[in-house]
């Protein structure tokens, strides 16, 4: 998916301004890192291109749509093409790993035409080898956000939309999770990541073999950094 986004602008109830004449583009297919520090505004900004948070003022258009002007037919039809990685997401708590990610996939309509196994495999490459049968009580936190994680990716969403998603993983951990996240844009997925892990973009230098956009949240503003060939 396509994004583009001018004069974006976001004022809570409480008259906290998050954006303020905020511009932003993702090509189909790219891949964004928004790095910013805690509270900066970075989760609403996510939920905003997710259709959760509808912006003050400005434009917003994925594809060339404004989905804030969609019916709820239309939301959901969209939605579907969505992946969301976000810290207030949970498990199902009485459902296994297996259950929870095939109920993913049937929300979004994806074909159960050799599920159990891509499932199987998805896990095995996350380091998951055996948590298929889990419940959510079984694992730890790290697994259980790494299963959140999987569970937003195993129907390789055409934009998957991921908010601080190595937050409670330790380094080896987020270095697997941070190559599904490329091997899934290979597959041509739109990634719009955040972390306030500043460090983070030093890390991936010369790790992934693809142009990342970096773009710094700072006082309602989004401005690039300069984009680096990895």
């Amino acid at each position: 998916m396509m994004i583009q986004a001018f004069h974006l602008t976001k004022i809570h109830p409480s008259g906290v301004k998050v954006l303020e004449d905020a511009y932003f583009s993702a090509p189909e297919g790219s891949f964004t890192v928004v790095l910013g520090e805690s509270r900066t505004g970075k989760s609403t900004f996510l939920k905003m291109l997710g259709g959760e948070e509808k912006p003050t003022s400005g434009v917003l258009k994925i594809d060339h749509k404004d989905i804030y002007a969609f019916s709820e037919k239309e939301k959901q039809q969209w939605l579907r093409e969505v992946g969301m990685i976000f810290p207030d997401l949970k498990l199902f708590p009485d459902k296994t790993v297996e259950e929870n990610i095939h109920f993913i996939l049937r929300a979004k309509g994806a074909s159960g035409e050799g599920e159990k196994e891509a499932i199987a495999k998805l896990l095995s490459n996350a380091g998951l080898t055996g948590k298929l049968s889990s419940k959510p009580v079984g694992l730890s936190s790290g697994e259980q956000r790494m299963v959140l994680a999987l569970r937003a990716m195993i129907f390789r969403p055409r934009l998957l939309l991921a908010d601080d998603p190595f937050q409670g993983l330790d380094g080896p951990s987020t270095s697997v999770l941070f190559r599904l996240f490329l091997e899934l844009n290979k597959l041509g997925s739109t990634i719009v990541l955040s972390t306030q892990q500043m460090a983070f973009r030093d890390a991936a230098q010369g790790k992934s073999g693809l142009s990342i956009q970096w773009v710094k949240l700072d006082q309602g503003k989004l401005e690039p950094l300069e984009e680096s060939a990895s």
